[in-house]
């Protein structure tokens, strides 16, 4: 089995409208990652853009067959996740230890 290549992608700081085209590049599907780590801790504040933008990103890593996991350094921002249903599409973490040994576990079906 080929060991898992990991991808991280980081975003920070207040995430609305304004940055939207800057979410988009960002959250694009590395190539050869079999498994990706977005890297929230220093979100500050997300608006609806970051989330429809995830749930294309979802979309995207869902047909390639690709694990993602979120990493969230804000309650707020957690929230948000939850009361918009993304906690139950993504795994969502608050330690970046916890977060890539999800990544790096064999995929089991």
């Amino acid at each position: 089995m080929k060991p898992a290549s990991i991808a991280v992608i980081t975003l920070d700081g207040e995430l609305e409208i304004g940055r939207k085209a800057e979410i988009r590049d960002t959250l694009q599907m590395v190539e050869s990652a079999t498994s990706v780590l977005i890297d929230f801790s220093d979100v500050t504040y997300a608006d609806s853009t970051t989330l429809a933008e995830l749930m294309r990103f979802h979309g995207e890593a869902d047909t390639r067959n690709v694990s993602v996991a979120l990493l969230v350094g804000h309650r707020r921002f957690a929230r948000l996740l939850e009361y918009a249903g993304l906690s139950q599409a993504f795994a969502v973490f608050d330690s970046r230890a916890a977060a890539l040994s999800y990544l790096g576990a064999p995929k089991t079906t």
